[in-house]
């Protein structure tokens, strides 16, 4: 699921960025992603899920193969989270304090991924985005089954937040096609992923995706459809984000 992220404007004030990778503070990352815990009950649950994201990530493809991604965690107080997010009824589910969000751009002095973790949550959606914009994620812990589920879950969102489209068909959200893996129609579909159609047994035209079954996919199983039963994002989708992660490490 995605949204357009909404902002709460306020006073800045400082926050406690903290490094989680050994990178070093003055090492310019192609990819920063800040987790931010709501509703935990203690520091050290916080933590653990953390680990079983980022562990994750360092093991699926393309991230498994870059050296630059920053990582990091903020921490703040039950308190903080109550002047910092704000729960809506509608879509999203949070609102998010403007200043908040500044501060830590100017702490990373980058764009980035916030990812709150709502240990009491449901609802798990991020910004339909790109790599060179700052964008939200937001995942609900309570909707997931187990840890795996957990972190293909995170993955998925993640997805979004670069510019992949839901490969699925019966979608919770319909949004429109768009590159680079989900096309309106078959000639659409040649121009984005054609060259690897017959060369990769995994890609073809497949009927769906986006919530429109007239649509067309690269893949049956991926990450972008059914995360709890794919392990990876699928070579259409392992190239986009291999190719603007790269171009990002080389400006």
């Amino acid at each position: 699921m995605f949204f357009n992220i909404i902002l709460i404007y306020s006073n800045g004030f400082a926050h406690d960025i903290r490094s989680y990778s050994e990178i070093d503070d003055k090492t310019r990352n192609s990819l920063n992603l800040v987790l931010c815990s709501l509703n935990y009950q203690n520091n050290e649950d916080f933590a653990k899920d953390r680990e079983t994201l980022i562990q994750k990530l360092k093991k699926t493809k393309p991230f498994d193969e870059f050296n630059s991604l920053g990582l990091w965690y903020v921490n703040i107080s039950r308190k903080e989270e109550g002047e910092i997010f704000k729960p809506t009824e509608g879509f999203p589910p949070l609102k998010v304090r403007n200043d908040f969000l500044g501060d830590i751009f100017a702490r990373l002095k980058s764009e980035y991924k916030l990812i709150i973790i709502d240990a009491s949550g449901s609802t798990s959606c991020a910004e339909l985005s790109s790599l060179d914009k700052t964008s939200l994620i937001i995942l609900g812990k309570t909707r997931y089954k187990d840890e795996n589920s957990f972190a293909k879950g995170f993955l998925h969102e993640l997805g979004h937040s670069f510019g992949l489209r839901d490969e699925c068909i019966d979608c919770e959200q319909i949004c429109p096609a768009g590159k680079p893996n989900c096309a309106r129609d078959k000639e659409e579909a040649e121009r984005f992923w054609g060259d690897l159609v017959g060369k990769d047994s995994r890609v073809n035209y497949i009927a769906g995706c986006c919530g429109n079954r007239d649509y067309i996919r690269p893949t049956i199983a991926s990450l972008m459809n059914d995360a709890d039963k794919a392990e990876d994002f699928g070579p259409v989708n392992e190239r986009y984000l291999r190719k603007i992660i790269l171009e990002k490490e080389s400006e």
